[in-house]
C-alpha cells in the first residue's frame, strides 16, 4: 500500500520547528453567502467539510496558511475554519455587514503532526482523531482545550488510525446524536523504517469510539467486498445522519454504519455531477440534498440526493470475528501459500525454458510487456545521461497518474519486480536490472535507474 499523497516533501520538515513563532492572521474575512450562514441552522450537526477552493475566496496574509487545507466544521457554538496540519481554528462572527469574520480562538505550537486527521464536533467538544506527521501516523484522540486553547491528548484504551486518503474524502463517521465515532478500517504508516519495513499496513478492523467513555469498541471486520469499495470509489462524499455515500463511476454506494449494511443508486449523471461539485466547490449533505458554494463563481446551490432511491445490495459493511474458525483460516492460508510457491517454482521453470539467452538461430523473444519496454526506455535513456527517474515520471509512463497513492506504488513495485525477475532469467545473472536510490530532495521517496552493468544487455534485448 503506497504512502499518502498529501505528505509534503522533505523541506517541510524544517518549517515545522520554524513555523512555530509565526503568529500568523487573527482575523480573516469572507464575501458573505447564505451557505455559511445557513449552516449552522442546521436541525442536526454537519459533519466537518472540505473547503475545497477555499483561498480563492478566503482573504488572509501568512504564505503559511494559503498553503493548507482549509475545512469547515459545524458546531453548536457556531462554524469553525480549521486550517489542516496545523491545528489552527477560527469562529465565525456574523456583524451583518456583507464580510464574514473568522476570529482565531486557538494558539497551538505543537503541529504537523496531524496530517489528515479526521477533525468532528461531538457532546460540545471539538476532537482531532488520528493523523500523519514525522514520518508516521498515529491513532491518538485530542481534544481542543478552550482553557488554555490548545490541543490535549485524551487517554484511550487503544490507538485506532484512521484510512489517510484524498481531501475529497471523509476518514471517520460520527453519529447524529454525537455518541460514537466509527472508523471502518485503518492504515498504518511508519515512514522512518527502512524501504523493506515501511509498507503502509491495512487493518480491516473495524471500531467504534464511545465519546463519553473513551472506549474503543471492535465491531467486527470489513467485509472482501466492502473494503474493495472503500478503497476503490472514485471518491468518498457526504457523512448523512446514517452513514457514507460512495461514488463510482456507474452510482453511488451508501454505507449505513447505523443498521451495518450497503445499498447502491445507478445514476451516473449524478456521478458526475457530484464529482465535479467535490473538485471546485464545497458542500454537504443534509436531508436529501446536497448544497454547495462554487469557489470561483461564489453561487449557492443545491442538487437532490434522495436516499429512498437506494436498492438494498444485501451485503454487510464489516462481519463479527469467528474465533472457533481461525484454525480452518490458518490451514487454509498454508494451503495457499504452499501452491503459491510450487505455483512460482514451475513458473520460473517455464519461463526460463522460454526465454534464451541471446539471439542466435532463430531470433530472440522478448521477455518484456509493451509497458515494461516504455518503461526501461525512460529509465535507460536517463541513466545514459546520469539521470534517474522519479516517481512521476514513472507513474506516468504506467498510466498511474491519476490513481490512488496505494494503487500506484503497488503497481510501480509488482512491476519492478518482474522486470528484475525476468532480466535474471534471460541473462542468468543475479544483478538487478533496475536500481532505486533515495531522493536527494526528500529521502522518503526513491528514484530508478539502470544498473550500469546491464545496460549493454539492456539495449540487446530492447532492439
Amino acid at each position: 500500500m503506497g504512502k499518502i499523497y498529501f505528505i509534503a516533501s522533505i523541506g517541510l520538515f524544517f518549517t515545522f520547528f520554524g513555523f512555530a513563532q509565526e503568529k500568523g492572521d487573527s482575523v480573516l474575512t469572507i464575501k458573505r453567502s447564505p451557505f455559511f450562514t445557513d449552516i449552522v441552522k442546521r436541525d442536526y450537526p454537519i459533519p466537518c467539510l472540505q473547503a475545497i477552493g477555499a483561498h480563492s475566496y478566503l482573504r488572509l496574509n501568512s504564505e503559511f496558511l494559503r498553503a493548507m487545507p482549509v475545512e469547515y466544521l459545524p458546531t453548536k457554538k457556531g462554524l469553525l475554519l480549521h486550517f489542516g496540519r496545523s491545528g489552527r481554528l477560527y469562529q465565525m462572527k456574523d456583524n451583518g455587514d456583507s464580510l464574514l469574520y473568522f476570529e482565531r480562538m486557538d494558539r497551538t505550537i505543537n503541529q504537523n503532526y496531524n496530517i489528515g486527521s479526521s477533525l468532528f464536533y461531538a457532546q460540545g467538544d471539538i476532537y482531532e482523531l488520528s493523523g500523519y506527521g514525522f514520518w508516521k501516523s498515529n491513532g491518538l484522540l485530542r481534544l481542543y482545550n478552550s482553557t488554555d486553547r490548545e490541543w490535549d491528548i485524551v487517554p484511550t484504551n487503544r490507538e485506532v488510525h484512521v484510512p489517510l486518503v484524498a481531501s475529497s474524502r471523509s476518514t471517520a463517521w460520527r453519529d447524529s446524536a454525537g455518541n460514537f465515532l466509527y472508523v471502518p478500517y485503518q492504515i498504518i504508516i511508519n515512514d522512518g523504517m527502512s524501504s523493506s519495513w515501511n509498507e503502509a499496513t491495512i487493518d480491516p478492523a473495524s471500531y467504534r469510539l464511545d465519546i463519553k467513555t473513551k472506549e474503543w469498541e471492535q465491531l467486527g471486520e470489513m467485509t472482501n467486498s466492502a473494503l474493495k469499495l472503500f478503497k476503490t470509489a472514485n471518491f468518498i462524499c457526504y457523512p448523512s445522519e446514517k452513514g457514507y455515500f460512495l461514488a463510482v463511476t456507474k452510482g453511488i454506494y451508501f454505507a449505513d454504519f447505523t443498521s451495518n449494511s450497503i445499498s447502491f443508486l445507478e445514476d451516473p449523471q449524478l456521478v458526475q455531477t457530484l464529482l465535479r461539485l467535490q473538485s471546485n466547490s464545497q458542500s454537504y449533505y443534509y436531508k436529501g440534498w446536497v448544497y454547495s458554494l462554487n469557489s470561483l463563481s461564489y453561487k449557492y446551490d443545491s442538487i437532490r440526493l434522495d436516499p429512498k432511491r437506494f436498492t438494498s445490495t444485501g451485503e454487510a459493511i464489516w462481519e463479527k470475528p469467528r474465533s472457533f474458525t481461525i484454525w480452518v483460516y490458518g490451514l487454509f492460508v498454508l494451503l495457499m501459500l504452499g501452491l503459491f510457491l510450487l505455483y512460482r517454482q514451475r513458473k520460473r521453470k517455464t519461463v526460463s525454458s522460454l526465454i534464451p539467452i541471446s539471439g542466435t538461430g532463430g531470433g530472440q523473444l522478448q521477455p518484456f510487456t509493451e509497458t515494461e519496454q516504455s518503461l526501461l526506455k525512460l529509465l535507460l535513456g536517463r541513466s545514459e545521461k546520469g539521470l534517474t527517474a522519479n516517481i512521476t515520471d514513472i507513474n506516468y509512463v504506467l498510466g498511474l497518474k491519476d490513481k490512488s497513492a496505494g494503487m500506484q506504488k503497488k503497481v510501480r513495485s509488482d512491476v519492478m519486480n518482474n522486470i528484475n525477475e525476468k532480466y535474471a532469467f534471460v541473462t542468468r545473472q543475479n544483478d538487478l536490472l533496475v536500481q532505486s536510490i533515495r531522493s536527494e530532495a526528500d529521502k522518503r521517496y526513491f528514484e530508478y535507474m539502470i544498473n550500469p552493468a546491464c545496460r549493454e544487455k539492456l539495449r540487446q534485448l530492447l532492439s
